[in-house]
């Protein structure tokens, strides 16, 4: 597998690891009953925060030659 295709799938999975920690602390939570997704705005902010930092990791490895 070409390694361009690898640092796409990490660049877009990164949004939703970012979402991991938001979830454990409870900022962001989903209802099945009412097919309701609720994000406080703590819980946005540190996904976006994990996002970037996942995105600079992949930059940092593969992004400069």
């Amino acid at each position: 597998m070409n390694a361009v295709y690898i640092r796409l799938a990490l660049y877009i999975a990164s949004t939703l690891l970012g979402m991991i920690p938001a979830s454990f602390a409870g900022w962001v939570s989903y209802n099945a009953g009412t097919h309701l997704l609720s994000v406080n705005v703590e819980g946005l902010l540190t996904a976006i925060v994990a996002a970037i930092a996942v995105s600079g990791g992949v930059f940092a490895k593969w992004g400069v030659k």
